[in-house]
């Protein structure tokens, strides 16, 4: 099955979670942004060169608003690695379905549609807020409220990315394409606010290893997840990924003794499962609005 592509990604992006709390001890966000991208684009530049691909595209604003939202999100969601569990900054990033489901109710709404499950979707959504408001709680008490709300805004522009990347799927811009100007966009991005605002650190042995590591990752679970949501069931797809939280909450404690408190283990799960339900009930509209716009036949 085509989405079981998306096991592999999930297992990549948690591992590379991982890496960057890691090494998040020597270098900032920005610095890690920079890295990313540059050997992501290095891969994705040999890998387009040989197979004979080509980078160009007729949509070169759509590509960089694009690549400047989901980079800008990306920093976001690696500057939280560094404060928080890593399982929490991985389910911070698993919102970015609420964030659509949301979109997806205001839509109907807005133009007087009748979604189905309508009222399934607004539970699912209060019940995923009211599971970032119980993570919110330890949070506080720890003084990381910020970084937290940081990394849920990194989920509302995910949820943007999403919405973006769609777009130049349906105007046939190759998946490689966009993944090499995000790429790209990562190296100037990372670059420039490394160099006005924290500084270069030193690039020690010890952590170029690590840092190739995470460029790597990062572009394995792209191609993975990209196959998995292009060739796999939209639904089942979108619903593995979750398998992320479960992986980043097993390294959690066994690489850096993440420990939970209950309440903050029933939110993380509390997410997870409106995260799926939400999914579910959009897919259901998205299809039954399909179906409306289709032409009866002759």
């Amino acid at each position: 099955m085509q989405s079981l592509w998306m096991v592999g990604a999930a297992l990549a992006f948690s591992v590379m979670g991982a890496v960057i709390k890691h090494v998040s001890a020597w270098h900032s966000a920005f610095e890690i942004v920079f890295f990313r991208g540059l050997v992501s684009a290095l891969l994705m530049g040999a890998w387009i060169f040989a197979s004979g691909r080509s980078v160009r595209t007729s949509r070169p604003g759509l590509h960089a608003t694009r690549s400047l939202v989901g980079t800008t999100a990306m920093t976001c969601w690696f500057s939280t690695f560094s404060v928080l569990p890593l399982a929490t900054s991985v389910t911070l990033n698993y919102t970015s379905p609420l964030f659509i489901a949301i979109a997806v109710a205001a839509a109907g709404w807005w133009h007087g549609r009748t979604a189905p499950l309508r009222g399934w979707l607004y539970l699912a959504i209060a019940a995923s807020f009211v599971g970032v408001l119980m993570i919110l709680r330890p949070a506080i008490e720890h003084d990381q409220a910020g970084v937290l709300m940081v990394g849920l805004f990194s989920g509302m522009l995910a949820a943007v990315v999403y919405l973006q990347v769609r777009t130049l799927s349906r105007l046939g811009e190759p998946d490689w394409v966009v993944v090499f100007w995000f790429a790209v966009t990562n190296i100037v991005f990372g670059g420039i606010a490394a160099t006005v605002t924290t500084g270069w650190h030193p690039l020690e042995w010890r952590n170029v290893g690590p840092l190739l590591l995470i460029g790597t990752l990062a572009s394995a679970g792209q191609m993975m997840m990209t196959r998995a949501f292009g060739r796999g069931r939209t639904l089942l797809t979108a619903n593995l990924q979750y398998l992320g939280v479960i992986f980043a909450t097993v390294i959690g404690w066994v690489v850096f003794d993440d420990r939970f408190e209950w309440i903050e283990f029933a939110g993380i799960l509390l997410i997870v499962v409106s995260g799926a339900v939400a999914t579910r009930i959009s897919s259901a509209g998205s299809a039954a609005a399909a179906t409306r716009e289709r032409p009866a036949p002759a």
